[in-house]
């Protein structure tokens, strides 16, 4: 029902979220927050995928992670607690038409107004602010006649939208230096919203191989459940091994950015082992379950949209099994 609506946002859904907390987690106590890390945020993460939960909470913590590191004192005062708080939501806004992906440099210049387009930002047309990349670094936007939203037709996964900015007034993140060794700004939150998005895709997995050996025990052929076939429970079992292996990855990612330190080799093996696992699984899962899980009267297609909006976002598996030689030394 919330993908159907036409921002993708379920309201009453998210006072609960925000009633809960942990629209704060990861934003400061002296904000309102809770000071949490990475490792909670994670685990959180995995666990509104084993819903699905659909709700902005990982885009507009991305947006906090930015305000918080980036921002002046001004601009954290003025965000953070409304932000924590659930009062305003918040995304950020990265990949231009005809980027390869995120990771790509941007070619929106910055300045006191932002002219030009962002494509598949996630929550767009219910948040608040806008964290937006350009040649100068991170600008905040606020939402306004300036900002034009339209959503596309996305994997009914997070909600998509193209952004129009046109002469929008912004402001430029007051702090946007390194955070550690040739790490910019940039690539340290793309590296925190890769990792948040496996953890809800390992939840997403974790649910849809519950369903997988459910539906192995209860479906029978030849008077038997076909759990007991071993080309079934064989399935079943790979499943398990490339899930337990895609959470020890996103945990291991979240620990090491919860380091502050250089995280290169935990962010990129993560992901690009996610990537290919994901598939692996749903392609098992969706297998097992026959001509009922290709139908969307059957709930596994949820879980399926979710892991394949993963792969396709944050990086390639070749663009971060090159950052893993990188950081390994290799090239």
């Amino acid at each position: 029902a919330a993908a159907a609506a036409p921002d993708g946002f379920d309201a009453e859904l998210w006072r609960t979220v925000a009633g809960l907390g942990w629209a704060g987690l990861a934003i400061d106590e002296v904000h309102g927050g809770a000071g949490q890390g990475m490792l909670t945020l994670a685990v959180l993460a995995e666990a509104l995928g084993y819903g699905p939960v659909p709700s902005p909470l990982i885009a507009s913590t991305l947006a906090a992670l930015a305000i918080a590191s980036g921002g002046d004192a001004d601009q954290r005062a003025a965000w953070l607690p409304r932000l924590a708080s659930g009062e305003a939501i918040g995304t950020i806004a990265v990949l231009e038409p005809g980027a390869r992906d995120e990771w790509e440099a941007p070619r929106m210049a910055g300045g006191t107004t932002l002219q030009g387009t962002r494509v598949l930002v996630p929550w767009a047309a219910t948040a608040q602010v806008v964290v937006v990349s350009t040649t100068e670094g991170w600008h905040l936007v606020e939402a306004g006649p300036a900002v034009r939203t339209t959503r596309h037709d996305d994997l009914d996964a997070d909600p998509l939208f193209e952004v129009t900015f046109t002469d929008a007034p912004a402001a430029r993140l007051g702090g946007t230096a390194d955070r550690g060794p040739g790490r910019g700004t940039m690539a340290w939150l793309l590296d925190h919203a890769a990792v948040l998005q496996l953890a809800y895709a390992a939840g997403a997995a974790d649910r849809a191989l519950a369903l997988t050996v459910q539906h192995a025990k209860d479906r029978t052929q030849f008077g038997r459940p076909i759990g007991s076939f071993q080309a079934v429970a064989h399935r079943c079992v790979d499943m398990r091994t490339d899930l337990d292996a895609c959470r020890y990855l996103a945990y291991r990612a979240a620990w090491a950015l919860d380091q502050g330190r250089d995280a290169d080799l935990e962010v990129a093996s993560a992901k690009a082992y996610g990537n290919d696992a994901l598939r692996r699984i749903f392609g098992h899962a969706h297998q097992v379950h026959g001509a009922i899980g290709f139908s969307t009267e059957h709930d596994l297609h949820l879980f399926t949209r979710r892991a394949k909006a993963l792969e396709l976002s944050y990086g390639s598996t070749g663009l971060h099994l090159d950052r893993v030689a990188t950081a390994m030394g290799l090239r």
